[in-house]
């Protein structure tokens, strides 16, 4: 190949020769020539974002492999180790070594075709490459108007997915692309959280942030970004989830992302994908400054279910210094809410054949006895203890199940039942609650059996209003806005409860919206904007 780019240049020379890099094999040939004899062209090797082994070790300054599990269109290049042979003379030898993301490939890719270039992605990734120098890159390179530039292409025309935007620097246009993404959780019928994490991966490697794929839970992947610290400073992380709830019951296009009357539409817009974006385009700015501390972007998945995202990423060893969960807030601090407890009764009875009233017992009935019993219970619950912020636990029947069919009794009902709880109310003596009104039903209710089973958990969250950290959110939330911080309590529960159960401080605060859950969602876009310059704000003085 290089032997016909001499043919064709004649007596010119090229300045720079740009060859994509899969392994390497093809990259050290091109070196070879380009140092023989008395040429003085340059190199410039390109990778895809989440496949950039070459680059990666040259930073490092050793040859290391690499996990490749963002996809890429450039699949001839998505290669995690260099090749042995190659590596000692692409590290003497390459005088550059870039990156791209599919989309500007794509592009590329458009712009061989429409000059008559039958290019595939990989042959376009060398263009890609040239468009994204920068002045400085160029000057670097010694090039100017006059230079000579050719580009190696690896691979012709086929067929491949037209890849997503990676290069959008905006948190409101980010917004827009993370919901249309359907990322409705998988307990659901959703399709989870696979495609949205591959998003935010190559979002962030194309960024050169470091990133780490979770997925203990095949299917329901997490996502770590790092921005490396110079050292000796505080880490903080930002945390939001990237599933939503089931877009079945939204009415119109929960998949839109449209902008009416400065409101995001979409599933999830405000729950909690405004708060996801504003979140990787604050750490995003913030890694420009020079700081000595790491910025680590949590993007976890299942929130809307059991929370295994988090749960996930702490038992990986994931920690900081302080963390920040970007839920939707109404940009306010949020710095208590209550945890909840899932219990699940079964009321025993005897099956029989609906005629024989003489030998069934009806497990519907008896749980009856224990329903009137619970709704007390919730009354007193309402008007007992307290938080100062929060106000009072809770408790309802969520689910009841009893009976296979008519001409039967029913052997058995379960019930299940939720419990939110306050500061101070423990596993046990929820339990204990709950037993004591069975005991009580089966005081006057002769043969009365039941089974009672705690079968989920989660803690309450709370952090001083005082805390170094509420108290630096609240100055750079005055500083961007002018206004004074609110604070205040959530009574839904948040990821925020496992990072401060893993020692971790944080406070929840995101954009405001409307409609979580419901048929209509949306996230005001002036919010999604000031939240994301405070957030950023907040990391370069954290990590400073």
């Amino acid at each position: 190949m290089m032997v016909e780019v001499d043919e064709q240049l004649g007596d010119r020379t090229a300045t720079l020769v740009i060859v994509p890099v899969g392994v390497g094999s093809c990259a050290q040939s091109v070196v070879h020539h380009c140092n023989s004899g008395d040429r003085n062209t340059k190199v410039l090797t390109v990778e895809p974002d989440g496949a950039a082994c070459l680059y990666k070790s040259m930073v490092r300054g050793d040859r290391k492999s690499l996990e490749t599990t963002i996809p890429t269109i450039m699949t001839g290049l998505n290669c995690g180790t260099v090749s042995s042979l190659a590596w000692p003379i692409l590290q003497d030898g390459v005088d550059g070594c870039t990156t791209v993301s599919d989309f500007e490939t794509h592009e590329a890719l458009l712009c061989l075709k429409a000059v008559g270039v039958s290019a595939g992605p990989c042959g376009a990734a060398g263009l890609a490459a040239l468009r994204r120098l920068t002045t400085e890159d160029k000057a670097r390179l010694g090039l100017d108007e006059q230079s000579l530039v050719v580009l190696i292409c690896t691979e012709g025309s086929r067929d491949y997915p037209v890849p997503r935007n990676m290069s959008i620097d905006d948190p409101e246009t980010l917004t827009q692309a993370l919901v249309q993404i359907n990322s409705a959780n998988a307990r659901t019928g959703g399709p989870g959280e696979s495609e949205i994490s591959q998003y935010v991966a190559a979002w962030l490697e194309h960024r050169n942030f470091e990133t780490h794929w979770i997925e203990p839970t095949k299917g329901r992947p997490s996502v770590i970004g790092v921005a490396r610290g110079s050292g000796g400073g505080k880490n903080l992380m930002f945390n939001g989830h990237t599933d939503t709830v089931t877009i079945a019951s939204y009415e119109g296009n929960g998949l839109g992302g449209e902008i009416r009357d400065g409101k995001l539409y979409g599933r999830g817009s405000a729950d909690m994908k405004s708060g996801l974006a504003a979140m990787l385009v604050a750490a995003a700015r913030a890694k420009q400054d020079p700081l000595r501390g790491d910025i680590i972007i949590a993007a976890v998945a299942d929130e809307e279910g059991m929370s295994i995202g988090t749960e996930q990423i702490l038992e990986a060893g994931w920690r900081a210094d302080a963390a920040v969960v970007c839920e939707p807030s109404l940009e306010e601090l949020v710095t208590c809410h209550k945890g909840f407890a899932w219990f699940e009764v079964t009321i025993d009875g005897v099956a029989a054949h609906g005629s024989r009233f003489d030998l069934g017992v009806d497990a519907i009935t008896r749980a009856g006895y224990f329903l009137v019993e619970l709704h007390k219970h919730a009354q007193r619950l309402i008007e007992g203890k307290k938080h100062p912020i929060l106000g009072p636990g809770s408790i309802h029947a969520a689910i009841i199940h009893g009976g296979e069919e008519q001409a039967s009794y029913p052997a058995q009902c379960k019930i299940t039942l939720e419990r939110r709880s306050i500061a101070g109310e423990t596993a046990e003596e929820m339990t204990a609650e709950l037993r004591e009104l069975l005991e009580e039903v089966g005081k006057s209710v002769p043969g009365f059996s039941y089974h009672l089973e705690l079968t989920f958990l989660r803690s309450t969250f709370e952090i001083a209003g005082d805390h170094p950290l509420v108290s630096l959110v609240a100055r750079k939330m005055k500083s961007v806005t002018g206004k004074d911080a609110v604070m205040r309590g959530e009574a839904f529960w948040t990821d925020s409860a496992l990072l401060a159960d893993a020692g971790i401080p944080c406070v929840m605060y995101g954009p405001s919206g409307e409609g979580l859950h419901s048929k209509e969602e949306w996230a005001d876009v002036d919010s999604i904007r000031k939240v994301s310059s405070v957030l950023a704000e907040v990391a370069r003085e954290f990590c400073a």
